[in-house]
C-alpha cells in the first residue's frame, strides 16, 4: 500500500511539473505575450482605413504604407509617412477636420509634444483620436518625427488597435 501512495505522489507530481512547464511555455510563445491572432488579423484591417490616404493638397506619401503587430506590447498598427510640404499648423487643422468627418473623435492633442531632454518619450502624437474598428477601439494618431530630432521635413499617421485593450496613441 505505501509503494502505491509512493507512485501515485511520484505521477502527480510529474504531471503538475509538465503542467507547469507546458504554461511557461504556452506565456512565452504568446499566451501572455505577444500578439493574438485577432489582432495580427486586424492589422490589415487598418492598413485598408481611408484615414491614412487622407493628406492635405501639398503633402505626398512618403515611403510604403506598413502594418503589423507589435510582439513587444501586443497590439496592431498600420501607418503612413508624409512629406511635409506645408506648414505643421495647416497639417494639424487638416486632420482635425479629417479624422472628424471620417467618425474619429478626438481625444488629445498637443501641438508641440517633444519630449524633455534626457527623457523618455511616453506619447509624441500631436492629435489623437479614437474610434470603434472591428470590435475594437483604434487610436489615430499624427505625429512628428522632428519633435524627437529626426525628419524635420516628414509627419506620420500610425493607427493602432488591441483587442485586449493594450494599445495607444
Amino acid at each position: 500500500m505505501k509503494l502505491r501512495a509512493v507512485v501515485t505522489r511520484i505521477l502527480v507530481g510529474a504531471g503538475g511539473t509538465a503542467l507547469i512547464g507546458a504554461t511557461g511555455v504556452w506565456a512565452l510563445s504568446g499566451g501572455l505575450y505577444g500578439c493574438t491572432k485577432a489582432d495580427e488579423k486586424l492589422a490589415p484591417t487598418l492598413a485598408s482605413l481611408s484615414v491614412l490616404d487622407a493628406h492635405p493638397n501639398r503633402t505626398r506619401p512618403q515611403d510604403e504604407r506598413y502594418s503589423g503587430c507589435d510582439e513587444d506590447d501586443g497590439f496592431a498598427y498600420a501607418g503612413q509617412s508624409y512629406r511635409l510640404t506645408t506648414s505643421r499648423a495647416e497639417v494639424l487643422t487638416f486632420y482635425r477636420h479629417a479624422a472628424t468627418e471620417g467618425g474619429w473623435r478626438l481625444k488629445s492633442a498637443n501641438p508641440s509634444p517633444a519630449p524633455a531632454p534626457d527623457s523618455l518619450a511616453v506619447d509624441i502624437s500631436a492629435l489623437c483620436f479614437e474610434k470603434p474598428v472591428a470590435g475594437t477601439t483604434a487610436h489615430l494618431a499624427v505625429w512628428f518625427p522632428g519633435d524627437l530630432g529626426d525628419s524635420p521635413d516628414a509627419y506620420g499617421l500610425e493607427v493602432t488597435a488591441s483587442h485586449d485593450g493594450t494599445a495607444w496613441c
